[in-house]
């Protein structure tokens, strides 16, 4: 039996369509809100109840962290009246990556320097419980620190399994080279040693730098990372993904012996700055190319089959590209949509300002062009300094987050569309008899027949449980919200909406 669910195929009649891309200006002001944080904007999430929690860097060895509510008020309960700063000592310490586990306690990860050591820097990653205090089961401080070697250790990456486990990816100084690194921590922050016999793991991609990015957990459980790498074209940086298995060997199923290069541009510099699953194994890496016709930086979308060969179902090549603006387009984030669509954010070079750049690509690595201007935004705000991440609400709009000035948090808010199915019941009503309970649901989801197969997907289309000759589906450690859920029982494809509480 063909057991292939083509996700966007289920939602494309159900999509409400109005000002696509345009700024929303019902939020803050007229569109934008700044708030002098005394540090900069890195990473945006949101929590299961939809509160932005956003982490910073502010240059005094601090990790801080804010919670706004939906009226960009602050959280006053969270941490000290909406804000917590975790002190990490030493020379400097940048927080590069955050993630909110299914039980709302906070992960970020970047790197902490040693003051009495030229170049030593560790990996860091700080937990913090969903109310923004130090989650002191977590090392017994909530702070753990993690060496591959003696000199500059720094992650850029972190996921989270199903089963709590962290897995936290960048680089590691060896030798003369950097080299992808990736350690697995237990839910309690001791390393786990099923990973690699002690938790870590590095690896050469092609003789040369490599540095970790990004990196994603399939629902098989293997892991995949890009990074940028050298040593593959004549000169400059490509795409260089890793794959692993479960225990942190290499995954040989994939380009033969778990890494593989992709060259967009040779002899440029081209960087990955994200990596999602997709339903199949499929791997989707979002970033920026240099390219040597236009010879500038645009955004940029890398799609691969799951055993590392170019998915030429995607533009035609499995690799898309294109500008927004004339100048310089550097991808800071991408999210991978509920209907199968890719969105990316970043910064555009406009004259002695930057720019938001948001564009939307189809499934098939095309241009939305029912999205902004022809699938593309440019939107300017004065001195803004950047922007670093993105985040989508339930409700389909549009979050970006960065920095204008040197100490300020910069939020803006763009219309995007809304799923039907969020507002309405099943997608597919139900005319054979086949149901699911309860719903919503806290722990296992049940089916009255048999499920051939399932695959259930958030609201961000991120794959997040799938199988098969199953009759419940453990959801027990998911957060929060509404999902949809594709079954085939007896040759039938049924999809539902099902609503975690």
């Amino acid at each position: 039996m063909k057991q292939i669910f083509t996700f966007c195929s289920l939602l494309l009649s159900g999509l409400a369509l109005s000002q696509e891309g345009t700024l929303d200006t019902s939020y803050g002001n007229s569109g934008f809100y700044i708030y002098n944080s005394g540090a900069y904007g890195q990473y945006i999430e949101l929590d299961a109840n939809e509160k932005l929690v956003v982490g910073t860097y502010n240059m005094s060895r601090t990790f801080k962290f804010f919670r706004f509510d939906s009226s960009n008020q602050l959280d006053t309960t969270f941490g000290n009246s909406g804000s917590t700063s975790v002190n990490l000592g030493g020379e400097d310490a940048v927080l590069y990556d955050m993630k909110i586990q299914p039980d709302g306690k906070i992960v970020a990860v970047g790197y902490w320097e040693d003051t009495n050591s030229i170049n030593r820097k560790d990996f860091v990653v700080v937990r913090l419980n969903a109310n923004g205090v130090l989650d002191t089961s977590f090392n017994g401080t909530g702070i753990v620190t993690i060496a591959f070697g003696t000199n500059e250790d720094v992650a850029r990456a972190v996921a989270v399994q199903p089963d709590g486990k962290i897995v936290v990816a960048g680089h590691s100084f060896i030798g003369s080279y950097r080299d992808v690194a990736v350690a697995r921590l237990n839910t309690d922050g001791t390393l786990d040693t099923t990973f690699s016999g002690d938790g870590k793991v590095t690896t050469d991609i092609a003789g040369n730098n490599d540095a970790a990015t990004c990196v994603a957990i399939n629902t098989d459980g293997k892991i995949a990372v890009a990074s940028y790498t050298y040593g593959a074209s004549a000169s400059g940086a490509d795409y260089g993904i890793v794959k692993y298995n479960t225990d942190g060997s290499l995954d040989t199923s994939f380009s033969g012996d778990g890494k593989h290069v992709v060259t967009l541009a040779s002899a440029y510099n081209d960087e990955p700055v994200a990596i999602a699953f997709q339903a199949g194994g499929k791997i989707i890496i979002g970033g920026t190319a240099f390219l040597s016709l236009s010879g500038r930086d645009d955004f940029a979308v890398v799609k691969l089959n799951s055993n590392g060969t170019m998915d030429t179902s995607f533009n035609g090549t499995g690799i898309f590209t294109a500008p927004i603006g004339v100048s310089d387009d550097t991808t800071q984030a991408m999210k991978i949509l509920a209907d199968g669509k890719i969105l990316l954010a970043g910064n555009i070079a406009a004259g002695s300002y930057t720019d938001i750049g948001l564009m939307r690509i189809k499934s098939n690595g095309t241009l939305d062009t029912t999205f902004g201007t022809n699938g593309k935004i440019q939107q300017g705000y004065g001195n803004l300094g950047g922007i670093h991440d993105v985040e989508v609400l339930s409700n389909g709009k549009i979050m970006v987050c960065g920095y204008a000035g040197t100490t300020n948090i910069f939020l803006a808010r763009f219309n995007g569309s809304v799923p039907a199915y969020l507002d309405a019941k099943d997608i597919a009503a139900d005319h054979h008899g086949i149901s699911v309970y309860p719903n919503p649901v806290e722990e296992v989801l049940y089916c009255n027949e048999k499920m051939e197969h399932f695959e259930l997907y958030s609201l961000s289309g991120e794959l997040v449980r799938s199988g098969g000759n199953a009759k419940e589906i453990d959801v027990h450690d998911l957060v929060k919200g509404n999902y949809l859920l594709s079954i085939i029982v007896k040759g039938r494809t049924v999809t539902k909406k099902i609503i975690k509480k």
